[in-house]
């Protein structure tokens, strides 16, 4: 498995339930791709133009689920919208309570 963090701000001119309809398409298209991805998109509570997401992906299926149309068109409607980001930071897990 490998573990991703994508971080980003969105510019203040942006709709944030345009956002957040573009995460959940995005996230569908993840869950369609392979049932095993674990995928999770957070906002920041102090800062609502502020996202997180968290990935857990299937290694050998990354690339892909990197090659599918819906992930190319989320990442130009980030690169599109994001005032910060998006910055692309992949984790090693040390412990977790699951």
């Amino acid at each position: 498995m490998k573990i991703v963090r994508i971080d980003y701000t969105v510019r203040d001119d942006v709709d944030l339930d345009q956002v957040k309809a573009a995460i959940a398409k995005f996230i569908a298209g993840i869950r369609a791709h392979d049932a095993s991805h674990q995928y999770t998109s957070f906002v920041h509570v102090a800062s609502p133009r502020q996202f997180t997401h968290l990935g857990i992906i299937a290694a050998d299926r990354l690339a892909d689920l990197q090659a599918q149309p819906f992930f190319g068109d989320f990442a130009g409607f980030l690169r599109a919208h994001c005032v910060r980001g998006p910055e692309v930071t992949w984790l090693d897990q040390v412990a977790s309570t699951r």
